[in-house]
């Protein structure tokens, strides 16, 4: 698995530095990867691979190379993080309180891993909680609830005249609205529907063979549509020949061509 920085990390880091506050920073890049490896490990377990952890001034974000998930693949990995840093959170607590001298240095990874876990559980996006709360009611009235919160830190922050949050709260405006459309776009999309006596399923063309194979019906003939190429039509029979000669990973696109 790979690791990707956005160059505002980059920048984030230097003023860390510039302010001495060095160490803390390092600790919660830390509590992130291991936030997004704890991510990383129920995928593969629900047989997704990672593609790779971008850090950015705001955390991790792990980029999987499957996007088809159940509801409750995507609650399990959603929930990973978060449980997975308090975890990490309490080990290194034990582990300082034991060998307090030994270990001193452990008590900003105690702390970042705290405040990851706990942070990551709220119910807005983009974090993990707003990810899973999206499962159990419409992900439009999360989107609206976290953009409603962030409106208010940033006229709070515009009255007190604090230009880090203030510079915060528009860079959370953007990355959730950006997050939520790129969703969209992907569900509006990739759908599984019965007609008649067959099953439909409509993918992009950017859909793997693996993704693709997952939405073959059991029971009934599958049909697939390519949303995003004219429309183009084929079956199961077509995806199995498709598999006998290509990797799991390749996308439909290289197929189709």
């Amino acid at each position: 698995m790979r690791f990707k920085i956005h160059p505002l990390f980059i920048i984030a880091g230097l003023v860390a530095i510039f302010f001495a506050t060095a160490g803390f920073f390092i600790a919660l890049v830390v509590a992130v990867i291991f936030h997004e490896l704890a991510h990383s490990l129920f995928a593969k377990h629900f047989g997704i691979n990672p593609s790779c952890i971008v850090l950015t001034p705001f955390g991790g974000v792990l980029k999987l190379k499957s996007k088809i998930l159940s509801k409750q693949q995507k609650i399990c990995i959603y929930i990973a993080g978060p449980l997975g840093s308090l975890f990490l959170s309490i080990l290194f607590g034990i582990i300082v309180w034991l060998f307090p001298i030994i270990f001193i240095y452990l008590e900003y990874l105690v702390v970042a891993n705290f405040l990851i876990g706990i942070i990551n559980l709220l119910p807005i996006y983009p974090l993990d909680g707003g990810k899973i709360l999206s499962q159990f009611i419409s992900s439009k009235v999360v989107l609206i609830l976290s953009n409603i919160l962030f409106v208010g830190v940033l006229l709070f922050s515009i009255v007190v005249f604090n230009w880090w949050w203030i510079a915060f709260a528009i860079m959370m405006l953007i990355q959730i609205n950006l997050e939520y459309k790129q969703t969209l776009y992907f569900d509006k999309f990739v759908y599984k529907t019965k007609v008649g006596k067959f099953v439909r399923c409509s993918v992009l063309s950017s859909t793997t063979l693996w993704e693709a194979y997952r939405l073959v019906d059991r029971k009934q003939p599958t049909e697939f549509i390519v949303a995003d190429y004219n429309n183009y039509v084929f079956y199961e029979n077509d995806l199995e020949e498709w598999l006998s000669k290509n990797e799991i990973s390749t996308e439909i696109t290289r197929c189709l061509k």
